[in-house]
Formats: C-alpha cells, structure tokens, sequence
C-alpha cells in the first residue's frame, strides 16, 4: 500500500511540475506581445493547439514512467543500494556543486549514446518517432516520449546514485534544471543571448541546437552540453549559421 501511495504521490507531482514549467514558459513566450520575446522565435510559425495536446497526452505517459523510476530510487536508497548520503558536508560543501556537474556530465554520456542508438531505424519506427512527431515542438514537447524511450531516459539517474555519491538536495535541484533544460530546449525560441554562438552557445545546448535535430534528425544528439556532438562530428555544420539567423529575422 505505502507503494502505491508513493507511487500516485510522485507521479502527481511530476505532472504538477511539468505543467508549472512548461506552461509558464509557455505562457511567457507563446503569449507575449513583446517583440524583444518575438524576435527570438526559431519557428516561422508556432505549433498549432492539435500537437500540442498530442505532446501533453505522451507527457502523461512518461510522467507516470518518470515517477515508478522515483519510487524504485526511493527503495535502493532504504535498502542502502545507492550512495546518496544526508550530511551536507559529508564530502566537504565544494562536492555539492561538483556532484551536480558531475552528474551532468556522466547523464549526458548516457543520452547521447542511448539517443544515438534510439535513432537506429528500426529502434526509431517503434519508439522514437513518437517524439519527433513534433518536427517544430512546443515546451510540452518535453517529456513527449514512448513509454518505452520513458524507461530509458529514466533509468539515467537511479544508474548514477549506484556509483556517485549525491545529496538529496542535489538531486532535487538536478531534477529541476533537468526538465527547465528539456522545456526551454524545446520551447521554438533561443533564450540563450544574441551573438552567443561562440561562446555560450558553443558550451551549452541550446534552442537553435536541438531545434536542427528535430528537423534533421541525423545531426545533435546532445542533451546540455554539445562537446560530445563536436568530438564524434555528429553536429550540424550550419549551426552558428542557423543561431545567427534567429536574430537577423524581423520580429514577427
């Protein structure tokens, strides 16, 4: 029964965060009437309301897939399966950071190889399609997965706890910025700042980047960081070309 309760419990606030981030972004770029929000806009036209509620419905899905992969964290850790440990300064406070970029860095490994493998062609047709239905996608598009493709994306982080060490708090806020990322990566505007393609742009995925995946499907694999796209030359040659363009658009 406490399984089960835990289970409805963090599924439903899964879901409460997912519509809180992504509507808000939703609501402050895809509703606004500032042309400084308009000239950021990647998409000449912005999905219409029929993809995005289909981008809701699979969200559901993996909402309900994301929240079983915290309840089985949940029970490594009472089990003492995992290393999450309680005392802040158990490692020294300077670890708090670095286990969260730690973390960061050994997730996108992950991503990037399982996402390549999810583009195989017969791996695609059966799972991964169901998320790039949305050629142009929306900030719902965020947790728009098969529940198949769910179970791998959500499997990263219960791996990572079994051999690096993390605070709660971490993954809490490791948890956060994960989805802020996926949410504002598929929002169809660059939030990252003009002339950044350089510099900011180079270091982290950013709008304009995974926006040519979704078009080109066979270019940026990279979930915060591009270097892994660059090294394996897996990313799109016009990207600083296609990022420049944004902002050299009219506001509409």
């Amino acid at each position: 029964m406490n399984f089960i309760i835990a289970t409805v419990v963090l599924i439903l606030i899964i879901i409460f965060r997912y519509f809180l981030l992504a509507g808000a972004f939703w609501l402050g770029f895809y509703k606004s009437k500032l042309q400084s929000i308009k000239k950021r806009q990647i998409y000449d036209f912005l999905p219409d309301s029929s993809q995005q509620l289909y981008e809701i419905k699979w969200s559901m899905y993996t909402s309900i897939v994301f929240g079983l992969s915290g309840v089985v964290m949940g029970l490594l850790w009472q089990n003492n399966l995992t290393q999450i440990y309680l005392k802040f300064d158990q490692f020294g406070y300077w670890y708090l950071p670095a286990s969260f970029i730690l973390t960061s860095l050994v997730h996108e490994l992950y991503f990037y190889w399982t996402h390549r493998w999810l583009h195989q062609p017969r791996i695609f047709k059966l799972f991964h399609k169901v998320h790039h239905h949305s050629v142009t996608p929306s900030p719902w598009a965020s947790f728009s997965f098969h529940p198949v493709e769910g179970v791998i994306q959500a499997l990263a982080l219960p791996l990572i706890v079994l051999v690096v060490p993390l605070h709660p708090l971490v993954v809490l806020i490791y948890l956060t910025a994960m989805t802020i990322s996926a949410v504002s990566n598929h929002l169809g505007f660059e939030i990252l700042p003009q002339n950044s393609e350089k510099f900011l742009a180079k270091w982290f995925v950013s709008g304009v980047h995974h926006t040519q995946h979704h078009r080109y499907y066979r270019y940026n694999f990279s979930l915060f960081y591009p270097f892994l796209d660059v090294l394996f030359k897996t990313e799109h040659p016009q990207f600083s070309r296609d990022f420049r363009t944004v902002f050299d658009k009219k506001a509409k």
